[in-house]
């Protein structure tokens, strides 16, 4: 049966690269990011319509530009790479980093007709960011945003799994044909949730240091979002983030629950709700919170940070200075040098 056949064919079929990385070999001395881009092509109808198809090949085709550029960063990061310096980061972090280097420029959407079936078809550019040198790309550390786009990363991940994980039944074949007639919710879901974090992307740059510029506007927002996708935890945190900075703790702990109960290793919201907690005087439970996203992400020094401003409050001072110590290590310092100059911390 040709139908049958033709929607057999892999859900990313072309791969397409606007550039080469022959200028990242020919001359590695120099810094010339170019931008990404990749092409995808997936069937529709059925249980899965053709709106819906079309947000899930623009996610599928964004990740895969992310991917492309991990390679170059990955490529940099070994020219950088000699017996006395070491990359700030590790290669399986290299496709997150990408998510903070290059911003998503454009996508083209076409569709196809055969004689098989209908086709959508999305092409996705990303374009590095301004001031993107060989120092910036060694130098990356986690903060607030990067956090961020991690959590969107990965959680576009999760629901472009999902897809794969229904459509092909065999992980080979694709049977849209004989996917159950509510499947279409569940396409709609994933759907709703991607548009609704691809908007969210667009706003983390206002977002620096736990600060949001302009938090109501951003609240109106995102509260535009939560009506599309009510139980996506990472704007269930990000709502909460708004309420904390506006001083609502209570309300902010609440959308963190939220958030947790959806998505228990959702790393910031774990660190947000401590911080919380401590502005709470419930410095103990912070702890609890503090511990298990340290496990989760444990390269990242923040998290130590906050840790060791937790014992402080609770003035256990010893595991204060190993906390400021660890993150100090990790390349934030400046605690626990505060530390030293105090006499709390030994060097």
């Amino acid at each position: 049966m040709q139908k049958l056949r033709s929607l057999t064919i892999a859900l990313a079929v072309i791969s397409i690269c606007t550039c080469t990385y022959a200028l990242a070999y020919a001359t590695p001395e120099r810094l010339a990011p170019a931008p990404f881009s990749h092409t995808v092509k997936i069937p529709y109808g059925y249980s899965l319509t053709e709106q819906a198809a079309t947000v899930i090949a623009e996610a599928f085709a964004l990740h895969g530009a992310f991917k492309r550029a991990s390679r170059w960063v990955e490529h940099r990061q070994q020219l950088a790479r000699t017996p006395s310096t070491t990359p700030a980061l590790a290669a399986r972090d290299e496709a997150i980093v990408a998510t903070q280097l290059y911003k998503f420029h454009r996508s083209k959407i076409f569709r196809t007709k055969d004689i098989d079936g209908h086709y959508i078809n999305v092409e996705v550019t990303i374009t590095p960011i301004e001031k993107f040198d060989e120092k910036r790309l060694l130098a990356l550390r986690p903060t607030s945003c990067s956090t961020i786009y991690e959590a969107i990363f990965m959680a576009e991940e999760k629901y472009l799994r999902d897809f794969s994980t229904t459509v092909f039944n065999d992980k080979q074949r694709t049977y849209l044909l004989n996917l159950n007639p509510k499947s279409k919710f569940f396409f709609d879901n994933i759907a709703n949730r991607l548009r609704a974090l691809k908007a969210y992307r667009k706003l983390v740059p206002k977002y620096e240091q736990g600060i949001w510029e302009n938090p109501k506007q951003v609240l109106s927002k995102i509260d535009q979002l939560l009506a599309s996708a009510p139980t996506e935890p990472i704007l269930l945190h990000a709502k909460g983030s708004i309420l904390f900075q506006l001083k609502d703790t209570i309300g902010a702990i609440s959308h963190y629950n939220e958030a947790i109960d959806l998505e228990p290793d959702l790393v910031v919201a774990l660190h947000d709700r401590g911080t919380a907690y401590v502005r709470a005087n419930l410095a103990d439970m912070a702890l609890v919170d503090y511990d298990k996203a340290i496990s989760l992400s444990p390269n990242n020094p923040h998290l130590y940070i906050s840790h060791g401003s937790a014992d402080l409050v609770l003035k256990d001072y010893a595991s204060m200075c190993e906390n400021y110590r660890k993150g100090c290590t990790l390349g934030l310092c400046n605690e626990f040098n505060w530390g030293i100059a105090r006499g709390f911390c030994k060097r």
